[in-house]
């Protein structure tokens, strides 16, 4: 983490230094021959020696794979720069020492120990109760047969470009490159045999022992005890690439030092940022900081031993009665294989010296200024445009304010679809402040000065931004009986998540509009007085508000007069029953709600279905159907004298996919419908 602060505090100190030297960019008027011309080449070439310390990498450092520590590199490098682009050539060689202290022992936990006896069982207590999981058995140096070190090591060809900010002695620069290397990934290796000066005391089981030591009586069982246990036997340990893993098993070697690791071509990427301060025309020296990315071969590691555990049991009854002390020896075996795959990521600090080769930059002089006299301040037209921040669209619906200094008359207005309001003709001389307002969500301010009246345009443009990350659903009623505009119907909106509502009437052509969270499910429902619609779903998942503002509905409402009917959306049954499941009980339970609005409506329930199956059963099942769906009403409260159940079966059919005709599941679904139908 301090690594990655470091880099972002470099590059912020570029973008800093970036502005405080764009103020450095206006060339004045003054010729001065002491001027040094900097960045001194329009167009130039430069040649220069760069290296640097590559910071240790905490995950490589400690995986076993690796163990990758602190490194170095060095380059020579060349480029090409007009103006604040360049591009630039590296070639240079990059080390990576090997030198954790883990590589140059063998250690193996006691539990690794016990587990891999042949009688594990005799130390039952002891790996149960964890006693063994924090004791080691260390081997000595002096049992070592063969240790060997190779750090990682490659060589690299880099291009790519540099983007420079600034014109005076210290500039900045970032840049990415990518390109080739020869590595050798190189590996550590430890082997060895004998014995560990640890010894460590454990509870042991003799319950589980199913005879008694060699040469050796066994007292009366059950009884316990504890064992001392001394380790001896061959160990080995290394970590290195698959393909120079097998390259030294292939080969025969007693040791991966007696081959030769080839080197691996590879893909290989840097970027950073530097600072580079100019000493003279000619020479500028650089500091900088880069991230380096390697990718890692597939790696194959692991440390093993096998040998023999022994020591003396001492025994004795849970009575206390008697003890004895008895020699064992028993052979144990393990292997802790490392499989992780890590591609290689470092952090470097970095020293540069370049030579620039081109054309020193000429002194620009400028002409005198042109005096150009004020012009007498007069009326103008003011035009005012407001994008939507996420999509950079024109914004229509907001509310704009624009107040004059020392005036209390205000200028209020609405943007229209193109994001602009009516063009403000002849506005009065003077400092003005415009403002919006769209959904609570106020868009950034503007100002217009006096000075502002004194320009030769005509027409002063001025542009607001409104940064609202919700979606706006834009809403219509329509009348179902002739799919018109309904105005001022009340609406319902209901937030599926939070099971929060909010309500809003359509205005007089029958749009409304609600705002919408992002990765959200709705309900709408229309609420009016003799008036019904279906509960239409409606949600934000899978929309991008950079390129989305409105989410459309349009909302059928059918009026409640005799012989109005509509489907019911969203009425399900499962296949060859009749009974209500909990998604249609929603539905219905609108209607339950439209029925005790409108006392005296009376209605007709309709179940319809698809051609396939017999006539006669098809007339059943919707009958049924329709009757369990009155008696969900009648449950609800509503008076049974006001309903009728009526099964249509496949009589009337929607479309022409009769009997044996071939048809779609989406057109055999359209004929599986449940309707009402307005009878007084």
């Amino acid at each position: 983490m301090k690594k990655r602060l470091l880099l972002l505090s470099f590059v912020c100190l570029l973008a800093t230094m970036q502005v405080v030297m764009a103020q450095d960019d206006v060339v004045t008027s003054t010729a001065s021959t002491d001027d040094p011309g900097y960045p001194l080449y329009q167009t130039g070439f430069y040649t220069g020696l760069r290296g640097g310390y590559l910071l240790k990498n905490k995950s490589l450092w400690d995986n076993p794979l690796y163990h990758l520590g602190n490194g170095m590199f060095a380059e020579v490098n060349g480029g090409w720069r007009k103006n604040a682009f360049g591009w630039e050539l590296a070639v240079g060689m990059l080390q990576i020492k090997r030198n954790h202290p883990e590589m140059h022992r063998f250690t193996a936990t006691a539990e690794e120990v016990l587990r891999g006896m042949g009688n594990s069982g005799q130390f039952k207590n002891a790996l149960d109760s964890g006693q063994a999981k924090n004791d080691y058995f260390t081997f000595p140096e002096s049992t070592q047969q063969v240790s060997a070190v190779k750090d990682f090591k490659g060589y690299y060809l880099l291009t790519g470009p540099r983007l420079w900010f600034g014109r005076q002695k210290l500039q900045g620069s970032v840049y990415a490159q990518g390109g080739i290397s020869m590595n050798r990934f190189g590996y550590y290796y430890l082997k060895g045999n004998g014995a560990s000066p640890d010894r460590y005391t454990y509870s042991y089981n003799n319950t589980l022992v199913s005879s008694a030591p060699v040469n050796e009586v066994a007292i009366g069982s059950p009884t316990v005890g504890t064992a001392t246990a001394n380790v001896e036997g061959n160990y080995e340990k290394y970590g290195m690439s698959s393909a120079f893993y097998d390259a030294y098993k292939a080969s025969g070697a007693a040791s991966p030092a007696d081959i030769k690791e080839k080197n691996k071509m590879q893909f290989l990427a840097r970027g950073g940022a530097s600072l580079e301060f100019f000493f003279s025309p000619k020479v500028s020296l650089s500091a900088g900081v880069d991230y380096w990315y390697i990718p890692s071969p597939e790696m194959k590691g692991q440390a093993a031993s096998n040998g023999t555990v022994s020591g003396s049991i001492n025994l004795y009854k849970t009575d206390a009665a008697s003890e004895r002390d008895m020699r064992y020896s028993d052979k144990y075996t393990f292997t802790r294989p490392y499989t992780e795959k890590k591609n290689l990521g470092f952090l470097s600090a970095s020293l540069g010296l370049k030579i620039w080769l081109g054309k020193k930059r000429p002194v620009p002089v400028n002409d005198p200024p042109v005096v150009v006299p004020a012009q007498p301040p007069a009326d103008k037209n003011l035009a005012v445009k407001v994008i939507d921040k996420p999509t950079g669209k024109p914004l229509d619906g907001v509310n704009i304010r624009i107040e004059k200094e020392g005036d209390e008359s205000v200028i209020e207005t609405m943007t229209r679809e193109d994001g602009s309001i009516p063009l403000q003709k002849a506005l009065a001389t003077g400092n003005y402040k415009i403002t919006g307002i769209k959904n609570g969500i106020k868009t950034t301010e503007a100002a217009v000065a006096i000075a502002d009246f004194s320009a030769p345009a005509a027409t002063i443009y001025r542009e607001l931004i409104h940064n609202d990350i919700r979606f706006t659903l834009a809403g219509k009623t329509i009348n179902k009986a002739d799919m018109g505009p309904l105005p001022f119907i009340q609406t319902s909106l209901t937030n599926v998540t939070r099971g929060s509502a909010e309500q809003k009437t359509s205005d007089s052509v029958g749009r409304f509009y609600y705002q919408l969270d992002q990765q959200t499910d709705y309900n709408v429902i229309a609420q009016n007085k003799g008036y019904f619609s279906n509960r239409e779903k409606v949600t934000t998942k899978g929309l991008n508000r950079s390129e989305v503002i409105y989410v459309n509905l349009a909302l059928e409402v059918m009026e409640l007069k005799k012989d109005a009917s509509i489907v019911l959306k969203d009425i399900y049954y499962d296949y060859n029953k009749w009974d209500i499941r909990p998604d249609a009980a929603a539905v219905l339970d609108n209607l339950v709600t439209t029925l005790k609005e409108n006392p005296a409506v009376k209605i007709e329930l309709s179940s319809h279905t698809d051609s396939r199956g017999g006539d006669a059963f098809n007339m059943t099942l919707s009958r049924k159907r329709a009757e369990s769906a009155v008696r969900y009403l009648v449950s609800r409260g509503i008076a049974a004298d006001r309903l009728k159940a009526k099964g249509y079966g496949e009589s009337r059919l929607l479309n022409d996919c009769g009997n044996d005709v071939p048809c779609s599941e989406e057109q055999h679904q359209l004929n599986r419908r449940t309707e009402i139908k307005v009878l007084e």
